[in-house]
């Protein structure tokens, strides 16, 4: 009976192991990614789309809106703010990359999230920084996901706003519920997602 016992252990120990060890690989996976990806951004730094969530900042309701460029975009702020802004990158016809800027109408505070994506649409990793002036505080998060959406791994660091160095936090303080996000598993989940298909042109009057 103990050597039964001790097969299974030994057993259950292997599949632990290996199963830590095969996270680990889809990370570094991932990581190797997501830096192809932002390599290629940084060579293509204009987005191939541009949105904006042009509705109140006291609408209940977002009304997002796709526009032809960046300067199209600053133009319409001109007269009329959005508090929330996603540029798009795209690599053989599919997003690859959303970069999401969120900010207070009282400019305290500023989340700029990235959401990297496969080919096949799902989302591979999320960044996060998150910038306030309440405790000059900034707030740094990674997680990673497999292809089926469930999260392989999250972290969470902490610098001061002022110097970029890393600090300590109170936990009671709760930063982290100040800098929720919405997170989006597909391409498909994404809030402007109704935009990305293809506009057919209108049928002209004979």
């Amino acid at each position: 009976m103990k050597k039964i016992l001790l097969v299974l252990l030994v057993l259950a120990v292997s599949c632990t192991a290996f199963g830590q060890t095969d996270k680990a690989a889809e990370i570094s996976a991932i990581d190797a990614y997501t830096k192809k990806i932002d390599a290629y951004v940084k060579r293509n730094k204009a987005p191939q789309l541009v949105f904006a969530d042009t509705a109140s900042q006291t609408s209940t309701r977002s009304k997002w809106r796709q526009f032809d460029s960046e300067k199209a975009l600053d133009k319409f702020r001109e007269k009329s703010e959005t508090y929330e802004i996603a540029y798009c990158w795209k690599q053989s016809g599919r997003i690859t990359e959303v970069s999401t800027t969120l900010f207070s109408g009282s400019g305290d505070w500023v989340n700029y999230v990235y959401h990297y994506f496969r080919a096949d649409g799902s989302l591979a990793k999320v960044e996060s920084d998150f910038r306030t002036f309440y405790g000059d505080l900034i707030v740094e998060q990674e997680m990673y996901f497999s292809a089926a959406g469930k999260q392989l791994k999250k972290a969470t660091r902490y610098r001061d706003l002022k110097t970029k160095k890393f600090k300590k936090i109170d936990p009671k303080s709760d930063p982290v519920s100040l800098s929720k996000f919405d997170i989006y598993k597909t391409v498909k989940k994404l809030p402007f997602a109704h935009l990305l298909a293809p506009r057919t042109p209108k049928a002209k009057n004979k």
